[in-house]
């Protein structure tokens, strides 16, 4: 398979090293890691979720922890 060669500051390629498991490549942290293709539309959504596929590799625990920590906008700005 083809390859790219990235370029990454320090703190950046410490964070994606510290995710990566036990024997998963930097491209298989990556794809775990980042969200759909853009170019998904709903029905493909959809089928991934019907056939198991979206969401495999999540740690939904940590997801809901951030969405739990995230402050609604309207309490950050200035009184």
């Amino acid at each position: 398979m083809p390859s790219k060669t990235i370029s990454l500051e320090t703190d950046a390629y410490e964070r994606l090293k510290a995710t990566r498991r036990t024997g998963e490549s930097f491209s298989a942290v990556v794809r775990r890691i980042t969200l759909p293709p853009a170019h998904a539309t709903a029905r493909d959504l959809l089928a991934d979720m019907k056939s198991g596929k979206f969401g495999r590799g999540v740690d939904w625990k940590a997801v809901k922890r951030a969405v739990a920590g995230r402050r609604r906008s309207r309490d950050l700005r200035p009184a």
